[in-house]
């Protein structure tokens, strides 16, 4: 019934729903914890930048200090006594400076040769160009993504009985044999009195009206069960080939390799999970560059700190020497005279002006040049680090909006697939009820076909059959009403049923003496209530 189809629609609609509602709560528990996992991480990350042991190594070099020979002349010792005293205390004066100048350098170089300023040189690229103090730092950066009987005997009666006889059997040989005819000529055949036999063929004739109506009623019947079956089995087919149609769109809706939900689903599922990949990935590179560019940082802050801290140091030494040497050459100056001395062979300038000549690679000209090039990497790494950073928020910031997208874009998806698997069911449903009706429907044609097709294959046969059992029913009646047995039986059956009343009756039965009698009643009581009655 309607009813029960309501109802069952109702409970497939409330088990679809609930599986809808689970699998939509799976999918938000498993989003949640994707999400709880990747802020985890992230908060992990970030408490390790600056936790990571210093493992840079360096190489140490030396720097060897050239072994100064000093020679002295013995020659001319004689001619150049005084010369030789001269060069001898300009070489102790030479001897002292030199020593305080190595002094000097030794603090300085026991400043730049310490293990410390070898770890920080080691990451500085000004102190590893050209003087061979520190190995060049390299950085990689890599960018990651639904029926009677008595007698009498005369002989008028016998004739008629006879006659009547002879014309049923004319009939019964007409309709091949019909029992009703066959039933009145057995009585007719048993001397069964008139009137009963009268009253069978009225019987009779009732029987064939009756069975008249029948087979019309019936082939009407069979006609339309027939005509509205056959219609809805073809409604039923309709639904089937439509029914069929539409769960086989659903099938591949839902299951297309390519283009059905079910792939589609797996497809943003994936790039979900690469898209999360990317974003971990991308992280993890971010916070390496970001502890590298930490240590490198630190290595140059500190490295500059030596290196001015080393060029302070010299600065001081020199501006000592240039005092002294500008006394010594006073000196010089006072012992010149107008002698002419044999030429001295050549040794060195008489000023002593150390790693602080002109023309030379100075000490602190290096150093002012490593302290240069340390603070432009230093420039330089702050700017890549900036650049590096903005890259890694605009791509975080795409594979964020891309993350978001792909997320609605399931959600829709998964929504879609329970609508369709839903529509689905509730349609393959309806599909085996469709069918399980129209095999109801043509095993129902199968059961009335023998009764369906007899009553319309027979109808006008059996219609001409009792037409002329009728009519030989009806002429054997007129012989027996015609007879005057029947008519004497008659009239002694009337004079029985006036009972009492027959003497009173016998002037007039219309007259109201008789009607009043047959009423037993009073004549004024009859003519009362039928004041036309003759005599009132």
């Amino acid at each position: 019934s309607m009813r029960d189809t309501f109802k069952a629609n109702l409970a497939a609609a409330r088990e679809a729903e609930a599986r809808a509602k689970e699998a939509y709560d799976k999918f938000m528990k498993e989003m949640k914890q994707a999400y709880d996992e990747m802020k985890t991480s992230y908060e992990d990350k970030q408490g390790q930048l600056g936790d990571n042991d210093d493992d840079l190594a360096a190489k140490r070099s030396q720097l060897v200090a050239a072994q100064t020979q000093l020679a002295a002349a013995e020659d001319f010792l004689s001619k150049l006594l005084d010369m030789c005293a001269a060069k001898k205390k300009q070489y102790e004066e030479r001897v002292t400076l030199r020593a305080q100048e190595d002094a000097a350098l030794s603090e300085s170089i026991s400043i730049l040769n310490s293990d410390e300023a070898f770890a920080t040189f080691g990451t500085v690229s000004a102190t590893s160009k050209g003087v061979a103090l520190i190995q060049l730092r390299r950085s990689t950066i890599r960018v990651h993504r639904q029926h009677a009987a008595v007698s009498s005997g005369e002989a008028s009666a016998g004739v008629r009985r006879l006659r009547a006889q002879a014309f049923l059997q004319a009939g019964q040989a007409d309709t091949n044999g019909a029992p009703l005819l066959t039933r009145i000529l057995a009585m007719l055949q048993a001397n069964n009195p008139f009137k009963t036999v009268v009253m069978e063929i009225g019987k009779m004739l009732g029987l064939i009206e009756a069975e008249e109506k029948a087979d019309v009623e019936q082939k009407a019947w069979c006609d339309k069960e027939r005509e509205d079956t056959n219609a809805a089995i073809e409604r039923a087919t309709n639904s089937i080939r439509q029914l069929t149609a539409t769960i086989s769109e659903l099938n591949t809706t839902i299951h297309d390799p390519s283009t059905g939900l079910l792939a589609q689903i797996e497809a943003t599922e994936q790039s979900l999970t690469e898209n999360y990949n990317s974003q971990v990935t991308e992280t993890k590179d971010r916070t390496e560059e970001n502890m590298a560019y930490q240590k490198d940082i630190a290595n140059l802050v500190e490295a500059e700190a030596l290196v001015t801290k080393a060029i302070e140091i010299l600065t001081k030494y020199y501006a000592q020497v240039a005092k002294m040497l500008e006394v010594s050459a006073l000196v010089q100056v006072d012992k010149a005279s107008g002698k002419d001395d044999p030429a001295p062979p050549d040794t060195w300038e008489d000023i002593y002006k150390g790693q602080s000549a002109e023309g030379g690679h100075g000490a602190i000209e290096m150093l002012e040049f490593i302290l240069k090039e340390s603070k432009a990497e230093e420039e330089k790494a702050h700017s890549d680090e900036l650049a590096s950073q903005h890259s890694y928020e605009d791509s975080m910031q795409e594979l964020k909006d891309s993350e978001t997208t792909l997320q609605e874009t399931l959600v829709n998806l998964k929504e879609t697939l329970a609508e369709k698997q839903k529509e689905k069911k509730m349609k393959e449903e309806d599909l085996e009820k469709t069918e399980a009706e129209k095999a109801a429907l043509e095993a129902y044609l199968l059961k009335i076909k023998p009764g369906c097709d007899f009553i319309t294959g027979n109808i006008d046969k059996r219609k001409a059959s009792r037409v002329k059992e009728t009519a030989s029913l009806e002429s054997a009646r007129g012989l027996l009403q015609g007879s005057a047995v029947y008519k004497e039986a008659e009239a002694d059956a009337h004079q029985e049923s006036l009972g009492e009343c027959q003497s009173i009756c016998e002037k007039s039965e219309d007259h109201v003496d008789c009607k009043a009698c047959l009423a037993k009643t009073s004549v004024p009581g009859y003519c009362a209530g039928h004041p036309a009655t003759t005599g009132c």
